[in-house]
């Protein structure tokens, strides 16, 4: 078992880095682990326990575009039930709420998981387990504007050269919210060797059938397909550390987000239920431009009993320094899991 998970561990390094020699739009998070729903719909029902319900808030930019940052929440509700022998399938609710930045643009996306988890190996008297879990999501999107909060150069006075918002844009605007249906899927497979020993290994596809978001009619603006790869382990150093590293690489039509780091985990068996996670991550984008650092991200978190709170930040590295004075993104994170009828129903990998 022990090659095996070895083994496994450097195809999922290798997997992660398989795409960096290629050229992400929507909001995307730091803690990408604690927004299960929001990953992929294969994470729905991936978790110990009856049901799970969690938020997220992250706000950014704040340094540099002042009161109008971008501000993201999001919020999901999932449900595991028993299907046949020890396979599960789950559902799921998983919606946000994305805006900032003038003229009031907002995003809001709400879909419907659908999710399977099929056990491949292991059972309940071992306290190992092996599964392959497929999920599929189906919602709609919206996206809004409100066109007069913008500026437009032909409302500078010529005489005076002072900007005058009463003065005729000579603009043709468009429609100020546009509605679509969007479908996602994902696939992910995920071992339990033991209480502190776990690898999980996942694919996703968002936007699979390319929404039109134009605000104009006589155009179209077509919603980039969204394909990522995440992988995540949990290791035990000693007595009470874990060591749990964790990445994702996200290609969304031009860009490019790769995202790895490490969390510690430290556990006590004094204090029954309460755990403490420390860890840093670091960030690179890239378009057809080529690659460059974007941020460094601390993040801390403390499990009690059933209860997950997190909370990072995002300092700023990319090209914008000068302009953030490297302050980047605020983020936290709150997720509770109800408790499952049976102690042990169900192994899962801690996130």
């Amino acid at each position: 078992m022990k090659n095996s998970y070895t083994q496994l561990s450097i195809l999922i390094l290798a997997l992660l880095f398989v795409f960096t020699g290629l050229k992400g739009q929507d909001a995307h998070w730091s803690q990408f682990s604690n927004t299960p729903l929001r990953l992929s719909p294969a994470m729905s029902g991936v978790y110990e326990g009856d049901w799970r319900l969690g938020a997220n808030y992250r706000e950014q930019w704040a340094s540099v575009i002042g009161p109008n940052p971008y501000r993201s929440i999001h919020a999901s509700f999932d449900k595991r039930f028993f299907a046949i022998k020890n396979d599960y399938f789950s559902v799921g609710l998983n919606l946000m709420n994305d805006q900032g930045g003038a003229g009031g643009y907002m995003t809001n996306e709400a879909h419907l998981s659908l999710s399977y988890l099929k056990q491949v190996a292991g059972s309940r008297l071992t306290g190992m387990a092996q599964y392959i879990v497929a999920g599929l999501q189906v919602g709609l999107g919206q996206r809004q504007v409100n066109w007069d909060e913008f500026s437009y150069s032909a409302q500078f006075n010529d005489n005076s050269g002072i900007f005058d918002p009463t003065l005729p844009t000579n603009e043709q605007v468009g429609i100020s919210s546009t509605l679509y249906p969007d479908i996602n899927a994902g696939l992910m497979w995920y071992g339990v060797f033991d209480d502190r020993k776990s690898l999980y290994l996942g694919l996703a596809a968002h936007h699979l059938n390319k929404p039109d978001i134009s605000f104009f009619a006589e155009q179209t603006d077509f919603l980039h397909n969204k394909y990522s790869i995440y992988a995540g382990a949990e290791y035990p150093m000693g007595e009470y550390f874990s060591l749990m590293p964790s990445g994702q690489v996200v290609l969304q039509g031009p860009s490019l987000e790769i995202m790895a780091g490490l969390n510690i985990r430290y556990m006590n068996d004094d204090w029954k239920e309460v755990a403490l996670r420390a860890g840093a991550w670091g960030r690179v984008v890239g378009k057809e431009t080529g690659m460059g650092t974007d941020a460094i991200v601390a993040m801390a978190a403390i499990e009690f009993e059933r209860i997950v709170l997190g909370i990072s930040y995002d300092v700023n590295t990319s090209t914008l320094v000068a302009a953030s004075n490297r302050r980047g993104a605020f983020e936290l994170s709150l997720y509770y899991t109800h408790p499952g009828r049976t102690k042990g129903e169900l192994k899962c990998p801690k996130f």
